[in-house]
Order: structure tokens, then sequence, then C-alpha cells
């Protein structure tokens, strides 16, 4: 992002992709692919922090002092730094967009798809695009 498109702190961040969470890591995350629902993308451990924090309901800014809390009086030094980074390649690629104000997620966002009830999940996959799921 060049600076006129620069990230505001101020803004909520939400997950704009279904996902699962895989078996046997810690908190390991995988995004669903919409052009195959089949497939999934693991993310990094920090794309994978910031993606599972981004519920609509909290802003960059609040993302920053939650993580600098989280490592109590040692935070890394470029840490504010590193989650604008994470932030930004989220929302450059879309699965992470942002909002001037909180955002309810839909009902097929909020959990893994692994937790919602498979025909009330596949009404709203399909409504955002992932159609191979119903084939």
């Amino acid at each position: 992002m060049d600076n006129e498109n620069e990230i505001d702190q101020r803004d909520y961040f939400y997950r704009n992709n279904a996902y699962t969470k895989l078996t046997g890591g810690d908190g390991e995350v995988a995004l669903v692919d919409k052009r195959n629902p089949n497939e999934t993308v693991k993310l990094e451990p920090w794309l994978a922090t910031v993606f599972m924090l981004a519920d609509g309901q909290h802003t960059i800014e609040e993302l920053i002092s939650y993580l600098r809390a989280h490592y109590g009086d040692s935070p890394p030094e470029d840490l504010e730094r590193t989650l604008l980074s994470v932030v930004e390649r989220l929302v450059e690629s879309s699965t992470v967009q942002l909002n001037k104000e909180p955002y309810d997620l839909p009902y097929h966002l909020a959990r893994p798809i692994e937790e919602l009830d498979p025909d009330e999940a596949k009404r709203y996959l399909k409504e955002d695009g992932y159609y191979q799921l119903l084939h």
C-alpha cells in the first residue's frame, strides 16, 4: 500500500475467507480456496494470528495493543511494523477487510468450517462464491 492508502489503525478488521483449523498443529489455520473448496492454503503463523483475531469487533490499534501486552515487558522491537505489514498483506489478498465501524461476521466466517452446520454453511458459502461446494 502506498502512503495514500496507508492503513488507518482506527479501522476495524474482519475475516473475509472461510477457514479450517488444522489438526496436529498448535493453532494452525488454513484458508478454504474459493475456486476449489476442497483445497486449503495454510497460513504462516503471523498471518494466522492476525486472521483469527479479525473478528470485526476490534480495531487494528487494539490488535497491536493486545499483542504487545501478550509479550509483557519484552515485545519485539518491530512488533507494530510487523503487524501492519501482516494486515496489509491480508487486505491486499482480500483475506481480511477493513471497516470504519464494527462488523458482524457472517455465519460461515465466524467459525472454522468443521464447526458449522453443513446445510446452513452451504447456503452462506454459495452466496459468498464457494460454488463448487454444492456440486
